[in-house]
């Protein structure tokens, strides 16, 4: 008997269930859209993308927002109109609620490295490998990569490096080795603090310091780690107690060991 009880309470409960869900549903075909509320979630950190931004692209892609039920809106075409044609959207979340008010959540991509080409023209590489143009709105403090680089931003910044490695020539696999270097620097607490720059020479790498007046050349990516960690160990073990600036070059070349020229 008890067991009977159970299930009548427990199909019960789903019975309403289903009746509320049906009349919010109903309620939600009738109210039209009147707010459109856009959340960045990272603003506070980067200022890439401004709200208005948002609206002013909807708008102009004539997406089906304000004046219509707020049920019939596709929250994914409007997902994907914001994360095709703005190239700093790396996480778009749209969703309406019952009072009208449909709302997009966004983040933005991080840029860890500004790439400054010899004709001038600039763009960042994300945190995540994608290719970025410069913002008007906001300019991010990131290692800045010049010399001998050649590789342009292709499209609106939705190519990623790893899909240019796969077409051949050599700006492409040096903006690759571009990108595993600013990563790793990227990630590294000490090295993020401690290198403001890369410059490219005939494919080998120099990096410049932000603290000391040495030059460090690196040479290729090739035994990546091994270089860092001998430079880290220098840092920490080294300039500490030597001071920083005795020295104007610092060459991790060499396998097992480093040259440090005196100034």
């Amino acid at each position: 008997m008890n067991w009977i009880r159970k299930h009548i309470s427990l199909l019960g409960i789903i019975l309403y269930m289903l009746v509320t869900l049906s009349l919010v549903s109903g309620k939600m075909n009738n109210v039209l859209c009147e707010n459109v509320n856009i959340n960045i979630n990272d603003s506070l950190k980067a200022g890439f993308i401004e709200p208005q931004e948002v609206v002013s692209l909807l708008k102009t892609m004539e997406v089906k927002l304000w004046g219509y039920p707020v049920y019939d809106i596709p929250a994914a075409e409007v997902e994907n109109v914001v994360k095709n044609n703005m190239p700093f959207a790396e996480d778009v979340c749209a969703w309406a609620d019952v009072h009208g008010d449909f709302h997009i959540d966004l983040t933005q991509r991080n840029p860890i490295a500004r790439i400054v080409l010899q004709d001038g023209q600039s763009y960042y590489i994300g945190e995540k490998g994608y290719l970025l143009p410069l913002s008007p709105n906001y300019s991010s403090r990131v290692l800045v990569v010049s010399g001998d680089v050649f590789q342009k931003i292709p499209g609106n910044g939705n190519i990623t490096i790893d899909s240019l490695v796969h077409i051949k020539g050599p700006e492409n696999t040096m903006i690759d080795e571009i990108y595993e270097m600013a990563a790793y620097i990227n990630q590294d607490s000490l090295l993020k603090r401690q290198i403001e720059q890369i410059f490219v020479k005939r494919n080998e790498f120099e990096l410049i310091p932000k603290v000391g007046t040495h030059t460090i050349e690196f040479g290729s990516v090739d035994d990546l780690l091994n270089k860092f960690f001998k430079l880290k160990v220098i840092y920490y073990k080294g300039f500490s107690n030597l001071g920083w600036n005795k020295y104007s070059r610092v060459n991790l070349k060499y396998k097992n060991q480093v040259v440090c020229t005196k100034r």
